[in-house]
């Protein structure tokens, strides 16, 4: 009797203990439960292209030899069909939006678990520089990577390294995120409908070749037919210059990272930036300052930058019908940047002749016009007044004529004719569309832009 007292006794020492050290592991696991239980339940993500390619990054039949990383200047310039076929590889465009350098760096481990990258390209957009990651607030950019990580060490370092401590509950259990959801029984019954159907149980495709005039296209490339139509570009507010100091000490960490991280597994590293608009270099007007400071970044690494807003037009025209706004490239400025990129890096075209030497040979070479406006908005009870300034490279002339569209139609009232572009006032409160033709010459023959803004 006392020798099966004494064995109950140490069997409830032992369950006790197994418990002790199993709840932990139980814990986890059961919120590791609710948490895929709460994210399908209230969490919308068929829309999200990162979705789409992190799920054909890890299901890749081929091995991946080439990957694309960066902004969305990458995902919407690299047009996966083309590298493909020039590189004879298989190449995968890893970009996302607003993607800063500790994004590339977790998304470059994750597709080399289960593939021998032999070339990285890491693309450097200056709007995305100077970000401190710990005082970072709108997270979308960070999320939408962190949420399609595989679970690991590398997943956990991204979100405590690149957000702040009050955000790492969101940054783990995603489903915080959407709290207010989650006692919404029409959201939910909306989003499950959608994760019930076919579509997005097998990853499909979102947009429509034939109809669409956006579309993800394979392996992590977003082609986009929009064009650029009589240097219709404008911004609302200043345009800022290149800071004196644009990388941060977090940007510097995380490029070194990706530099170290290719040395030691030999992988074939360069980093690069697509070309944008001239509006955008004319706005910016100090951009040869960032690529002063991308060159010293890399400078004792000995790492190979590229910028191809340094192109001869003979290779690059940059016209205006090869971009979808001030920034990016659309599909038919993708195809061909995708072509000359791989030209360069297979050795089919020379760097020397490719490139200008400097912003400033670059600037003399492109003709003296205005590129586009950028304007501001004040408001009072009687009105709306919009003030302009013409970004222009040159002492050149340009006389506007500014237009408004009749409500309910399609057609325009003038309000000025062929006068300088200084401001405009509309009633207050109304919504329409203003239309700005700039001309070259007084007598309103030679039309430089034309330029549309909604209020």
């Amino acid at each position: 009797m006392i020798r099966v007292s004494l064995f109950i006794s140490s069997s409830k020492k032992y369950i006790k203990k197994g418990f002790a050290v199993l709840s932990p592991f139980l814990f986890l696991l059961l919120l590791f439960g609710a948490n895929r239980l709460l994210r399908y339940l209230i969490y919308d993500d068929s829309d999200s292209y990162t979705r789409l390619a992190f799920h054909e990054m890890r299901t890749q039949q081929e091995n991946i030899d080439v990957l694309f990383l960066g902004s969305s200047h990458c995902f919407r310039s690299v047009d996966v069909g083309v590298t493909d076929e020039l590189f004879a590889a298989n190449t995968f465009n890893a970009g996302s939006a607003l993607q800063s350098w500790d994004g590339s760096y977790a998304i470059l481990k994750e597709a080399a678990k289960k593939n021998d990258l032999k070339k990285v390209y890491v693309e450097m957009y200056y709007d995305i520089a100077g970000e401190v990651y710990w005082e970072r607030e709108g997270l979308t950019s960070v999320y939408i990577i962190s949420d399609y990580l595989s679970p690991s060490f590398n997943k956990a370092r991204y979100l405590m390294e690149g957000s702040a401590p009050d955000y790492w509950i969101e940054g783990f259990f995603s489903p915080r995120r959407y709290w207010q959801k989650l006692f919404s029984r029409g959201h939910i019954a909306e989003v499950v409908a959608t994760k019930r159907t076919e579509g997005y149980k097998n990853y499909e495709y979102w947009g429509d070749p034939e109809t669409d005039s956006q579309y993800y296209t394979q392996k992590g490339y977003i082609a986009n037919r929009e064009s650029i139509e009589n240097y219709d570009f404008s911004f609302e507010g200043d345009w800022e210059p290149i800071p004196d100091a644009v990388f941060s000490a977090d940007d510097k960490k995380s490029v070194k990272r990706i530099i170290d991280y290719c040395e030691k597994h030999d992988i074939e590293l360069a980093f690069f930036s697509v070309p944008m608009p001239y509006y955008n270099m004319v706005a910016t007007g100090n951009y040869e300052s960032y690529i002063e400071q991308v060159n010293n970044l890399l400078e004792e690494s000995g790492v190979p930058y590229y910028d191809f807003n340094l192109c001869r037009e003979e290779y690059f025209s940059y016209d205006c019908g090869l971009f979808m706004d001030e920034d990016h490239l659309n599909s038919a400025g993708a195809e061909s940047f995708s072509q000359l990129f791989a030209e360069l890096m297979l050795g089919q075209i020379e760097k020397e002749d490719l490139f200008y030497d400097s912003y400033e040979e670059k600037m003399q070479s492109i003709a003296d016009r205005v590129y586009g406006v950028t304007y501001s908005v004040t408001e009072t009870e009687a009105d709306k007044c919009f003030t302009f300034e013409t970004v222009q490279k040159g002492n050149v002339d340009c006389y506007a004529s500014i237009y408004r569209m009749v409500s309910g139609t399609e057609d325009y009232e003038e309000l000025r004719v062929l006068a300088p572009l200084d401001h405009i006032s509309v009633p207050a409160g109304e919504q329409g569309k203003l239309r700005i033709d700039i001309f070259a010459d007084a007598q309103g023959r030679e039309l430089s832009n034309q330029i549309y803004i909604d209020y």
